[in-house]
């Protein structure tokens, strides 16, 4: 075992108790893409990340310097604005709840058709001139 191969086994084993072998076949599992994207690594000679969950330390898979961030950013986001305080929904629950949402919307079913208004932000200074303008005629 070379030094980088044996500072890899030790960053692994340090950060997750998680073997090189352990790693590799998380990999193989996974097709040796990122779990999230299904992607390979976009960073060249970088490797997937090991992805845990803070609370607990379960290790959970690979995810690439593109999905990684984005879920640390949806957790921490979930706990900032008290949903953590909500018994009933987790992280999963609430992103299979919001999949569902953004897939099959409540207003289209309730409705009955697709309701298409402005594109855009609302509320904004572009979006008021915007109304201004179509308001003219």
């Amino acid at each position: 075992m070379n030094k980088n191969e044996k500072a890899r086994a030790k960053r692994l084993m340090d950060n997750y108790k998680l073997t090189v072998e352990q790693y590799e076949a998380i990999l193989e599992h996974q097709g040796g893409v990122c779990y999230g994207c299904g992607e390979a690594e976009p960073v060249k000679g970088r490797r997937l990340s090991v992805d845990h969950d803070h609370e607990t330390g379960l290790v959970r898979g690979l995810l690439c310097s593109r999905c990684n961030p984005i879920l640390g950013k949806i957790e921490n986001a979930y706990k900032r604005f008290g949903l953590g305080k909500v018994l009933t929904l987790t992280v999963a629950k609430l992103l299979l709840r919001l999949a569902k949402y953004l897939n099959d919307p409540p207003a289209s079913i309730a409705l009955g058709f697709r309701h298409i208004g402005y594109a855009g932000r609302t509320g904004t200074k572009k979006h008021r001139k915007l109304l201004k303008k179509i308001k003219k005629g």
